[in-house]
């Protein structure tokens, strides 16, 4: 079967566009068989240019991006382990798409009876394996490829809608005269997610300090706690606790 095949040509450049395919709905655009469909996508799976899935396939570059987001790090799960340790039984909490918040998720699966509120397809999906026992609600929006996320007006209508006791959120600057910066210009759901939770619990690493984005996404009026490394200088921490601003650092989860 040859890649110059037309069809796997459309089929690739749906995966290209959507992320994903149907087979039901491809046979169904293609006029062809779904077992034809099925073979397309074979074919495109030993290309490496998708993973079959069931009734579909994913594109490469997608599950690379969700793995990307939920990978490993030794310092973010340092600081995830603190954030998490903050979190009592029944609590009702908000993770965003971040991938310091994403290394909360082991974490979690100790604490009974959480209600988990995310924007985060990956986050979302691996909350059903570290925790069982957890209530997971997943906002719906505008698919955000990056992030492997939602966002958008209609993410910011479903979290409003809610009340939570905490937030937990990611930074991609920290601005100690400002707060959380970031390069992203959808700032607003973060600070929805702010506005509806009691407590918004930033996870940074030390060096955010020294990245500084054009867009403010949270003032430090809306932040209750930073949770960060023991690398932090002194002179920061002072900076930040006189915005009233409780530093959490990991050396203090060693003591």
């Amino acid at each position: 079967m040859k890649a110059t095949n037309p069809k796997i040509k459309l089929i690739k450049e749906t995966l290209i566009t959507n992320g994903s395919v149907n087979v039901l709905t491809l046979a169904k655009d293609l006029s062809v068989s779904e077992v034809s469909i099925r073979k397309y996508l074979s074919e495109l799976e030993k290309q490496q240019f998708c993973i079959r899935t069931h009734g579909g396939a994913v594109l490469v570059q997608q599950v690379s991006r969700a793995n990307d987001v939920l990978a490993f790090d030794q310092k973010k799960a340092d600081i995830a382990a603190l954030a998490a340790s903050l979190i009592p039984a029944g609590a009702r909490i908000i993770l965003d798409s971040g991938t310091t918040t994403a290394q909360m998720l082991p974490f979690l699966q100790k604490i009974p009876n959480l209600v988990v509120m995310t924007n985060s397809l990956p986050v979302a999906t691996a909350l059903t394996e570290y925790s069982k026992n957890a209530t997971v609600l997943m906002c719906g929006g505008t698919w955000d490829p990056m992030s492997q996320s939602f966002q958008g007006q209609m993410s910011e209508k479903m979290i409003a809608s809610y009340n939570f006791e905490m937030a937990f959120v990611g930074a991609s600057g920290i601005d100690l005269a400002q707060g959380t910066t970031t390069f992203h210009e959808l700032t607003k759901l973060s600070q929805v997610m702010s506005t509806v939770s009691e407590q918004t619990i930033v996870l940074a690493e030390s060096n955010k300090l020294s990245k500084k984005m054009p867009n403010l996404e949270l003032p430090w009026a809306n932040i209750s706690t930073l949770v960060t490394d023991n690398l932090i200088n002194e002179d920061a921490v002072h900076q930040i606790e006189q915005k009233g601003v409780v530093v959490r650092t990991t050396s203090q989860k060693e003591k």
